[in-house]
């Protein structure tokens, strides 16, 4: 599997982790860390759910068109897409690491 491949498939599984380690946080009422549903001030955890979805559907989508946009100017996607597998990693390291108690 080539390295893109790779980084497309450690950033979809991240950010499924993501969701799913949030949801658990929120049907718990641990914390919630997430800026956007904390401005949004929602409080159901199926509401918060169905929003985190729709963030990432949103994330995914702006990801594949930026590195498509990349592929057509002829620029290295990975350049573009390493910075968003870090982050990711990154987020999913925190959440699992403010979890730890549960």
């Amino acid at each position: 599997m080539d390295r893109l491949k790779v980084l497309w498939l450690i950033f979809i599984l991240g950010n499924i982790y993501d969701v799913l380690i949030s949801f658990i946080a929120w049907h718990y009422e641990v914390v919630e860390l997430n800026p956007v549903i904390n401005l949004l001030n929602i409080q159901s955890p199926i509401l918060m759910l169905e929003t985190a979805i729709g963030l990432k559907l949103i994330l995914f989508a702006t990801i594949y068109w930026i590195t498509k946009i990349f592929d057509k100017l002829n620029l290295n996607k990975l350049a573009i897409l390493l910075p968003f597998t870090i982050v990711t990693l990154i987020v999913v390291i925190l959440d699992t690491y403010n979890l730890s108690p549960l």
